[in-house]
């Protein structure tokens, strides 16, 4: 960890708020202003977290306790989730998403703001040492008890019989600020809240659900209890396709071998509980109807990647070398995979046979790569999903994950002293090095002309993150920047206005 990481005081970059409108359906009818007269959507919420996060934690856990849609007065408040404190563990979502709430009986029309409610947010520190539960950890407070209001940057349609998905990306490196001398922590919340369609760049998706259909010929199965199911009608099902690029990987009977998909779409399978990653589907499947009215209708589609049978390890670090023949690389295991014990690790990649696919290897929105991908961008960030062989000192590999960002990106918070055209000063808490350069207190920073720009508004009652604002001297704000030949630049730009006592 650089020391500009280590020291400086980090911001917020949070959300970006995404949905996709994937072709399935919820449920209701009718025309005008009641709920039940206007139709009825679904709306799911998906959490990840973007890539850039500072090496001094082990563990970020944020607990919410409610995700809420706010419309305008005749559709009013929607509860998407509500209930015992879901707790997630940030950093474990750098690479896809996981499911959070989904909700089928949204009334369609126009809403505008996403309300998130934190119940807390635990921080538990790296450590160096063998022992795994004796990690330092603290409990931010939270401002406005928790409440953040996301203001959409355009208003977002529920459609009657239609499914929306959000995807909340929280950036738990930026979401912390250092207090003096790491004298403690502050949480400052920053949302990003767009509204994508087919042509934006998703994440993988994770899902484990238990085998409840299987259709052989069209080669899919449904994929129940992969949803959180609160509020809804339907047992959370997913209909999972599987093509030309989809892989099977049996930990139950083949040690995490690669097997033919035949062997998973079999009627033995069915009461299985499997794994799988792959990406939304955005269009429309002719033969979605027919689970319509049932509780196994699926709220959401999913194109397969990699399908997992029985445990496999999910082990993050850096991809440091390649081996000549290609067939296994090594890596640096980070913290929090206690049952790793080294701190090297040489993952070997499962060929491709015929057409059973062997190691896939991606980059974190999906682009299928190769190992001569992974050798051509060393050092590299990489998770890895496998299985331990018997010396314990390699991984075989079912799922490879790269992602060439996280590496090389540099935070930094602080109060404009001067600005500039398509540049400004900023003012660091204290004297650091950043791109390589002798530490100094005073950083120049070039803004990208694509700048995505974020204000958060911090009160007693709450947090408001909203798109877009103007910067200016005298101004606190963060960013996430890269080292350019000119120096150092960003393409985004958090200013924060805390008004809280």
């Amino acid at each position: 960890m650089t020391q500009f990481i280590q020291r400086i005081a980090v911001l917020i970059l949070g959300v970006a708020l995404v949905s996709s409108l994937v072709s399935c359906g919820g449920g209701g009818d009718g025309d005008s202003t009641d709920a039940s007269i206007q139709g009825k959507g679904t709306v799911g919420v998906l959490l990840t977290d973007m890539p850039a996060d500072p090496e001094m934690f082990d563990s970020i856990y944020a607990s919410i306790t409610k995700v809420e849609l706010l419309g305008s007065e005749d559709n009013g408040r929607v509860t998407l989730y509500s209930g015992k404190p879901k707790t997630f563990d940030l950093l474990r979502l750098r690479n896809e998403a996981i499911p959070l709430a989904f909700n089928d009986s949204v009334p369609a029309g126009e809403y505008c703001k996403i309300r998130l409610i934190l119940s807390d947010l635990e921080l538990v520190m790296d450590d160096d040492t063998s022992a795994t539960n004796d990690n330092e950890t603290y409990h931010p407070n939270l401002p406005g008890n928790g409440k953040l209001d996301l203001l959409a940057r355009d208003c977002f349609n529920v459609v009657a019989d239609e499914v929306l998905t959000l995807q909340l990306d929280i950036d738990a490196g930026e979401s912390i600020h250092v207090v003096g001398n790491n004298n403690g922590y502050k949480f400052r919340p920053v949302v990003f809240v767009d509204i994508v369609d087919q042509s934006f760049d998703s994440k993988l998706v994770r899902l484990t659900g238990e085998i409840a259909k299987i259709d052989t010929d069209k080669r899919s199965l449904l994929l129940c209890d992969a949803i959180p199911s609160k509020n809804m009608d339907n047992l959370g099902c997913v209909k999972v396709h599987f093509g030309d690029v989809s892989a099977f990987f049996d930990n139950q009977q083949y040690n995490g071998a690669p097997r033919p998909i035949s062997e998973l779409l079999s009627i033995e399978k069915l009461g299985h509980e499997i794994t799988v990653v792959g990406w939304p589907r955005f269009w429309d499947d002719p033969d979605i109807d027919e689970d319509k009215n049932t509780e196994h209708y699926p709220v959401m589609q999913l194109d397969a990647l990699v399908a997992e049978l029985g445990g496999f390890l999910q082990v993050e670090g850096v991809a440091v070398s390649v081996d000549s023949d290609s067939s296994q690389f090594s890596m640096t295991v980070s913290s929090g995979n206690p049952i790793i014990t080294s701190d090297s690790l040489a993952v070997v990649f499962q060929q491709t046979d015929g057409d059973v696919n062997g190691t896939r290897i991606v980059s974190k929105f999906g682009k299928i790569l190769g190992p001569t991908d992974i050798k051509d961008l060393l050092p590299v960030q990489v998770q890895v999903d496998g299985v331990l062989l018997l010396n314990e000192a390699e991984l075989q590999a079912a799922l490879v994950i790269v992602d060439k960002s996280a590496l090389g990106t540099e935070q930094a918070t602080g109060i404009i002293s001067s600005v500039g055209v398509n540049t400004l000063t900023l003012n660091l808490e204290e004297a650091v090095s950043v791109c390589g350069e002798p530490s100094t207190n005073q950083l120049e920073v070039g803004l990208a002309a694509n700048l995505d720009i974020l204000t958060v508004t911090m009160t007693n009652d709450g947090s408001i993150i909203s798109p877009g604002g103007s910067w200016d001297v005298g101004q606190t704000v963060g960013m996430n920047g890269t080292c350019e030949p000119g120096g150092y630049e960003t393409d985004n730009l958090v200013i924060v206005d805390d008004q809280s006592d």
